[in-house]
């Protein structure tokens, strides 16, 4: 298996009158911190969905694959009928902020429902090309990657920096359909699958009810660098099976493990969270788990502080 890079050249196609204004229901999802005025949401929206994305001309494009075909699997990303794009700056963890793990899962089922039709543009500002060649060969990332090392796709198109994780539905021109992380929220994901599939609405959701058997859970003292588990028991109290799409966090110390089996009604999923803070002080950290809830999500903490 060889890691190869190449640089490509993107030509800019012509815009058409398309244009999709989910406002609400988007709006709510893509602003990623909770508290943020509606306004403010209606006002990002207004001004992005229906506009024209543009690409730089000379990026360089990495692929961790073992056959020579590295050219034609970049370009075609852009020749795709739809497109998922994402931009991860270089602030803060960059493997947690990538989580290409995650990706992978979403291309294989976008593959599975929509037989090609959907392209993944995945642009990453690193740190170093050093680190953007670990990441993709520990991941076994097979999908192109565009190392954006001076940001620059972030200049041609000014992202609104309102937004925490910069996320966008592409049309077969670059016109902006939706906007949100898929990765982050699966209702965004569903809304992303309605669109593609040519689907007016989503499909109506499957409710159940849950109790969790504590919000918080404290480590105490930690020690820097070990590592200390804790286990969230959730019950079903409804009468629908409960299923857990997807459980976050943002810091990278926190490592995560959850039941990901519907689980019937009265029995119950355990959320494992494995610590391993990597400076000393206190810390406290939220967790989400997204779910089939009226709420759409649980909120937990785990919390401590950690000595040298």
């Amino acid at each position: 298996m060889l890691l190869c890079s190449f640089r490509i050249k993107i030509t800019w196609r012509t815009p058409t009158q398309l244009l999709l204004f989910l406002w609400f229901v988007v709006c709510s999802a893509c602003v990623g911190k909770e508290g943020r005025r509606q306004k403010e949401a209606v006002k990002i929206v207004s001004e992005w969905v229906g506009k024209e994305f543009l690409f730089p001309e000379d990026i360089p494009c990495y692929v961790y694959q073992k056959n020579d075909t590295l050219r034609a699997i970049c370009d075609e990303q852009f020749q795709k009928e739809y497109k998922i794009l994402m931009y991860v700056d270089s602030a803060g963890c960059s493997d947690c902020r990538l989580k290409l793990p995650a990706w992978k899962q979403l291309m294989k089922e976008a593959d599975s429902l929509f037989q090609g039709r959907v392209g993944f543009l995945l642009f990453f500002q690193p740190k170093s090309e050093r680190e953007m060649t670990f990441l993709l060969l520990s991941n076994r990332f097979d999908n192109p990657v565009f190392m954006d090392i001076n940001g620059t796709i972030n200049r041609l198109n000014n992202f609104p920096q309102e937004i925490e994780h910069q996320c966008f539905l592409l049309d077969k021109n670059n016109k902006v359909l939706l906007i949100g992380n898929p990765e982050l929220n699966p209702k965004i994901w569903e809304l992303y699958k309605s669109q593609i599939g040519g689907d007016n609405k989503s499909p109506p959701e499957i409710l159940t009810t849950v109790n969790i058997d504590r919000v918080i859970h404290n480590y105490g003292t930690i020690q820097k660098g070990s590592s200390r588990s804790a286990v969230f028991t959730v019950t079903n109290t409804g009468n629908n099976p409960l299923i857990i799409f997807h459980v976050s966090t943002s810091c990278g110390c926190t490592q995560i493990t959850w039941d990901k089996q519907p689980i019937k009604p009265g029995q119950t999923a355990n959320i494992s969270v494995e610590m391993t803070p990597d400076e000393t002080g206190y810390f406290s950290q939220a967790i989400t788990a997204y779910c089939n809830i009226s709420e759409s999500f649980l909120r937990f903490t785990v919390a401590g502080n950690a000595i040298q």
